[in-house]
């Protein structure tokens, strides 16, 4: 679970204690294979799911087959907190790698958050996350141009995966196909595959076939996709002290991609 302790702490500190209260829940361990359902639309969601390896999607089909791809599912990503709410499931979460994943049942989860501000806290910042996600996918698509949404995902997912992992380094594996990256874009997979040609001729990327995407000029393609980090909301507080804050012991760190 330290992948998933290590995201929660791009935002919070927090101590032994209240993790206590989350070691004790009944988290089952179970993996699901690529290509497998974790969640399916019009179910009924009673569980919190805890990605502690691999990737995943979460989108909505029409009914003539089209997908759009709402969000990726990384190391360290909790979901669907909407289960916390006994709604019936608004999308889809399908592995595209084989994923391990935490699946702790929504009852114990909300009583484990009503006793701890800390960690409930902590989870709300998770969630507040996602939305920012969200709404700067909506841009995404809406107004900027091909080379800026891929461009603009990829630093995304690269700052993301970093947080999680912690392993702060230009290559990052990605296991999406280029319909992946289309429907993700609102693109076709022939333009996503010009615009990736057009963005490597440039310098700003190099590709393998196996996957692996690496970010060859963070700087350069920041500029031009008009990436702008503050929307992660990563400032960092202590949980441990709120109090710090006020007398200069504890100062909000901004993170960066350096």
């Amino acid at each position: 679970m330290s992948v998933f302790k290590r995201r929660l702490a791009q935002y919070a500190q927090l101590g032994e204690d209240a993790w206590s209260l989350f070691y004790e829940l009944d988290q089952q361990e179970e993996v699901y294979r690529a290509g497998e359902d974790l969640i399916q639309a019009g179910e009924e969601t009673n569980r919190v799911f805890i990605l502690q390896s691999g990737w995943a999607i979460r989108y909505r089909l029409l009914e003539d087959g089209r997908r759009q791809i709402v969000n990726f599912m990384l190391p360290g990503d909790v979901f669907d907190l909407q289960a916390l709410a006994d709604l019936e499931a608004d999308h889809s979460v399908t592995a595209i790698t084989d994923c391990h994943v935490a699946v702790i049942a929504s009852r114990p989860f909300i009583e484990m958050l009503q006793q701890s501000a800390r960690l409930a806290s902590a989870f709300w910042w998770s969630a507040v996350q996602e939305e920012s996600i969200l709404r700067e996918q909506i841009v995404r698509i809406g107004r900027r141009s091909a080379r800026e949404r891929i461009g603009h995902m990829l630093l995304e997912l690269h700052r993301r995966y970093v947080g999680a992992t912690g392993e702060d380094v230009d290559q990052l594996t990605m296991p999406l196909t280029r319909a992946d990256i289309a429907d993700a874009l609102g693109l076709t997979p022939v333009h996503v595959s010009r615009t990736m040609s057009a963005m490597r001729r440039s310098g700003l990327i190099a590709e393998d076939r196996g996957g692996e995407v690496t970010l060859l000029d963070r700087e350069r393609l920041m500029r031009l996709s008009f990436f702008d980090i503050d929307y992660l909301h990563l400032k960092k507080i202590n949980l441990l002290n709120p109090e710090a804050r006020s007398n200069g012991q504890d100062k909000i760190q901004r993170a960066n991609l350096d």
